[in-house]
């Protein structure tokens, strides 16, 4: 007798946890993921492992990736063998942070924080001065110099051209605060995506609409149950509001001309 209806068979390892250098298995238990337009994402990942005593030094700074396979299929019939998961995405980055929950005599529950290398540009505050570059100039320099970015880790793909400036500078700000600063002054935003092919996180930067992904459509639905585990849907949705400037006012400063600024009578 055979089931003309595929079952969809639910399984932890849905989720895959691969971090480098590193031998103790880990099960995926709960996963949180922010990601937005000119931000870094950021994973949350909690998983077990039956090695108890998983040190910092063998998941921090390491790079890691996180992949999301398909259900598997059972098609229902005895000489069909069972339809194996596919990769539906992976997300490439390095292990920021890393908590021990609880342990129990069977096993251990951790939690790691998984980012690009993007940002840990964060943690780099610097004193520079920029002269003769234009914004991408002076992205790309701190990319490469300071950070070891290389050709396969950054893409710029801009519309538009952009002067050099007479000077920037750059006083205690974090490497990922003073470029981010600096791309929206100028209308540039960028996306953290991923290669397959090499493994890798890549920043790609964009100055133009039509770099957005547009057709995107995903139902709403509440969890009630009534839809397969392998559909996309989204079950919840907030509104926010906040106040913001009513009046931007910008001011010109030549450095090279020293005279401050006119002093006008008070009454």
């Amino acid at each position: 007798m055979t089931n003309p209806t595929p079952m969809i068979i639910f399984d932890h390892s849905r989720y895959r946890l691969k971090v480098w250098r590193n031998k103790a298995p880990l099960d995926v238990l709960a996963f949180t993921g922010q990601e937005a337009l000119s931000q870094p994402f950021r994973y949350a990942i909690e998983f077990t492992s039956s090695e108890k005593g998983i040190e910092p030094a063998q998941m921090l700074m390491q790079q890691a990736s996180f992949t999301l396979t398909s259900p598997e299929i059972n098609p229902g019939i005895r000489w069909m063998p069972i339809v194996p998961p596919e990769p539906l995405r992976s997300v490439y980055g390095v292990i920021s942070g890393f908590k021990l929950l609880s342990t129990s005599r069977d096993e251990s529950r951790y939690e790691v924080t998984l980012e690009p290398r993007l940002a840990l540009l964060a943690r780099s505050h610097q004193y520079a001065i920029y002269q003769k570059l234009s914004v991408p100039e002076i992205v790309e320099k701190i990319l490469r110099e300071r950070h070891g970015f290389r050709g396969q880790d950054f893409l710029f793909s801009l519309a538009y051209n952009y002067p050099r400036r007479e000077q920037v500078m750059q006083y205690g700000e974090d490497d990922l605060r003073f470029i981010q600063r600096l791309l929206a002054e100028v209308g540039i935003w960028y996306k953290v995506t991923a290669d397959d092919r090499l493994k890798i996180d890549v920043v790609e930067f964009y100055d133009d609409q039509r770099d957005y992904q547009f057709n995107v459509y995903l139902p709403a639905r509440n969890p009630s149950g009534m839809h397969g585990e392998e559909d996309a849907v989204v079950w919840g949705m907030e509104t926010a509001y906040q106040v913001v400037e009513g009046k931007i006012t910008t001011r010109n400063y030549d450095y090279h001309d020293a005279r401050p600024y006119p002093v006008f009578p008070t009454q």
